[in-house]
C-alpha cells in the first residue's frame, strides 16, 4: 500500500485528465475515505460534482470538466454525444446546454442524474478523441442531438452545418437515424429527404452554369443510359453524343439512401464499359472547386473530340 505521508495531495490533480477523479482512484492511491471527504468540505481544495466523482479543484467546473465527470460517472465504454459532442467537433449552431448526454452499451445499467443523461444503446459508436474526451463521431452526435429537438428549422440548420461545413454525407446521417432509437426519427428523416431533393436541384443548376463558363457545347441534360444488354444504368448529368462523352455528377454525397454510395461507384464502372468517355465529378466540387471542374470539362471534351476524330 502506498505511504500516505509521501503523497503530495496538492499535486494529485495533475495525474487526472481535466482534474477529474473517482473517489475509488484516490483510495487506490492510498488516501483514506476520511481524507477525501475532508478535502471536499466547504472551503476545502476539492469538490464533489457527481456521486463518486470529484473535481480536484475549487474553481467552478468548466464544461469540459463536467463532460469528463459524466464520462467517469458512466464508467467504462461511455461516450459523450449530442450537443456537447457537436461542440467538441467545432459545430457552430449547437452550444452546450442542459445535461451532458452520454452513451453506454445496452448491457450496462447506469442511472441518469440531474446533470447527466445516460442513454443505453445496442449500437455504441467507436469514439474519437476531442480535447482529451471520448466523443461520438460527428454523424452520430448530430443525430443524437437532433432526436431531442422538436423544431424542424433547428434540425435543418444542424444537419446543414454538418453536411456543408463538416463534410458529413446525408447517407451517414440517415444510417444513424435508421439504426438508432425511434425517438425523433420521423422528423430527422423528413429533413434529410428534403435536403437531398433541394441539393440535387441545386446541383443541376450549377452544372449548367459551369458548362456555359467552360465554353463547350451544351450537352443533352439528364440522359438515361443503358448498358450493352439494355439494362438501365441510371441518369447521367449530361451527354455529348457526337463525341461519346458523358458527365456524371454523382450526388451520393447528398443522397439519404444508405446504399447510394456503393451503387454510384458500381455505376461508374458500368458507364465506362459502354464505350463512353466518362467524366466523374463529386457534387461537392461544383461549389468548392469550380475552376478545377471547368478545366476538367474543357480538357475531357477536347480529349473526347480527338478520340472521335481518330475513330471516324
Amino acid at each position: 500500500m502506498p505511504n500516505r505521508d509521501l503523497i503530495d495531495l496538492d499535486a494529485l490533480s495533475s495525474l487526472f485528465p481535466h482534474r477529474v477523479a473517482l473517489t475509488a482512484d484516490l483510495v487506490d492511491l492510498g488516501l483514506t475515505g476520511a481524507t477525501v471527504k475532508r478535502r471536499c468540505l466547504p472551503g476545502g481544495p476539492w469538490q464533489r460534482v457527481l456521486p463518486g466523482v470529484l473535481l480536484l479543484d475549487r474553481t467552478a467546473p468548466t464544461r469540459w470538466q463536467l463532460i469528463q465527470a459524466a464520462l467517469r460517472y458512466a464508467g467504462e465504454d461511455a461516450v459523450v454525444t449530442g450537443s456537447d459532442a457537436l461542440a467538441l467537433h467545432g459545430v457552430r449552431p449547437m452550444l452546450p446546454h442542459g445535461r451532458v448526454h452520454v452513451l453506454v452499451p445496452s448491457r450496462r445499467f447506469i442511472r441518469s442524474s440531474a446533470s447527466v443523461l445516460v442513454e443505453r444503446t445496442p449500437s455504441p459508436p467507436r469514439p474519437v478523441l476531442r480535447h482529451g474526451l471520448l466523443t461520438a463521431p460527428l454523424a452520430r452526435a448530430a443525430v443524437d442531438a437532433a432526436r431531442r429537438i422538436t423544431s424542424r428549422a433547428v434540425v435543418s440548420t444542424l444537419f446543414a452545418e454538418v453536411v456543408f461545413h463538416k463534410g458529413v454525407r446525408l447517407d451517414e446521417l440517415n444510417t444513424e437515424v435508421v439504426v438508432g432509437m425511434r425517438r425523433g426519427a420521423a422528423l430527422c428523416q423528413e429533413v434529410l429527404r428534403d435536403m437531398g431533393t433541394r441539393i440535387r436541384s441545386g446541383v443541376a443548376s450549377v452544372a449548367r452554369d459551369l458548362v456555359l463558363r467552360a465554353g463547350v457545347p451544351p450537352p443533352r441534360w439528364n440522359v438515361p443510359v443503358d448498358d450493352a444488354s439494355g439494362n438501365p444504368l441510371g441518369v447521367v448529368t449530361g451527354t455529348w453524343d457526337d463525341v461519346r462523352l458523358a458527365w456524371d455528377v454523382h450526388a451520393f454525397d447528398f443522397d439519404p439512401a444508405p446504399d447510394s454510395y456503393p451503387t454510384a461507384l458500381k455505376r461508374g464502372s458500368r458507364l465506362a464499359a459502354t464505350g463512353l468517355l466518362v467524366l466523374h465529378t463529386p457534387a461537392t466540387r461544383l461549389h468548392s472547386d469550380q475552376e478545377g471542374v471547368i478545366t476538367e470539362l474543357i480538357t475531357t471534351f477536347d480529349q473526347a473530340r480527338s478520340r472521335a476524330c481518330l475513330s471516324a
